[in-house]
């Protein structure tokens, strides 16, 4: 009995200096200041969509030289506060269904900042409904999805499934020292 003892507690020693000696976790990589994630999220953008969008549609984002308006954060449904950093870009004239933007989250907002996004969509399609339907079609087929790093991305425009993967592509592209 007491070989057997003595053999189980060798047996436990080794395999508690095995996983001593296995290798830590990976440190989490740092969160990028919201200047360095909006150019981030900025060029994501601008490389999803043709030449002409981005020379007609400007990219509003974090740490612009010239502040967003309220507008746009009325619009969007949620407040400034509730983001840590953002790009998009979105018609504010009511004759088109479009926006395509990555915001994300400030601590705890993701459920604002979610909800914001849904009732913009909403609204955008309640209003293009019987004014322009095929403004409301694009409304309809709006996407709004969570990414894995905790990004909200909407896309609402003409072929927004190719826009959205080009998007995330875009993100993926990224290097993890330059996000």
């Amino acid at each position: 009995m007491k070989k057997l003892t003595a053999l189980i507690l060798a047996f436990a020693m080794c395999f508690a200096l095995a996983a001593c000696g296995a290798e830590p976790a990976p440190t989490p990589t740092p969160m990028p200041s919201a200047e360095e994630l909006a150019e981030t999220y900025k060029a994501a953008i601008e490389g999803a969509r043709s030449e002409q969008d981005n020379a007609d549609r400007g990219i509003m984002y974090t740490g612009q030289s010239e502040p967003m308006g309220s507008v746009y954060w009325e619009l969007l449904g949620f407040a400034e506060s509730d983001v840590y950093s953002c790009a998009f870009s979105l018609s504010v004239m009511n004759v088109q269904a479009y926006c395509v933007g990555l915001f994300m989250p400030a601590e705890g907002k993701a459920e604002a900042v979610t909800a914001g996004l849904e009732k913009y969509i909403e609204a955008m399609q309640q209003s293009f409904e019987n004014y322009l339907p095929d403004q409301g079609v694009i409304a309809d087929n709006a996407v709004l999805e969570t990414l894995d790093d905790g990004s909200v991305l909407i896309v609402m425009c003409e072929g927004q499934d190719t826009v959205r993967d080009a998007v995330v592509a875009n993100l993926q592209a990224v290097p993890a020292d330059n996000a």
